[in-house]
């Protein structure tokens, strides 16, 4: 299953780690590589007629895109090794479209395909943040200082009091 979200601002590396989580916490032994454009997620589950039987293969997702536009793919495919990840290789992937899986677990698949790409829904909603010409300062942990601080006018950040100009969004003190 592909698809393609437009008008979509989310950095692709928070993303493919938030559903990584989610997919850990459903209880599967996961995975994420990156190469050039591309994350990829992968996850299966553990057992052990799947290691007797070799089975190799993984729910793989892999999300691309940039410039409000993010390219989602899912489906079923070999657990990658990390040494052997490059661009070249991601872009290559082929996904076994989990509707090609035969019998009771067509269904099955068929169902988690569809949890991914609604969780993936949900973090999009969650982390997309339209741009608006401006970049919104970060604002970073603060370690507990009991000495003097100059505090921004611009953001309110707790500068040391020698700084002349805010360690957060670089206003002048």
């Amino acid at each position: 299953m592909q698809r393609t979200f437009t008008g979509v601002y989310v950095n692709i590396n928070q993303l493919g780690l938030a559903l990584l989580q989610w997919l850990e916490s459903k209880g599967y032994k996961t995975q994420i590589l990156s190469a050039g454009q591309y994350i990829v997620v992968q996850a299966k589950k553990e057992g052990i007629l799947r290691t007797i039987f070799g089975a190799n293969r993984a729910f793989t997702v892999r999300l691309s895109g940039g410039q409000g536009v993010l390219t989602v793919d899912v489906g079923m495919s070999d657990w990658l090794k990390a040494a052997d990840v490059t661009e070249d290789v991601i872009a290559a992937m082929i996904f076994t479209p989990l509707a090609v899986i035969e019998g009771v677990e067509e269904v099955w698949n068929i169902r988690i395909e569809e949890d991914i790409m609604k969780e993936i829904e949900r973090l999009i909603s969650i982390m997309n943040q339209p741009m608006m010409g401006f970049q919104q300062p970060i604002m970073y942990p603060q370690p507990m200082m009991y000495q003097q601080q100059k505090v921004c006018r611009s953001c309110g950040f707790s500068n040391p009091i020698n700084a002349r100009f805010c360690m957060n969004c670089g206003s002048p003190l």
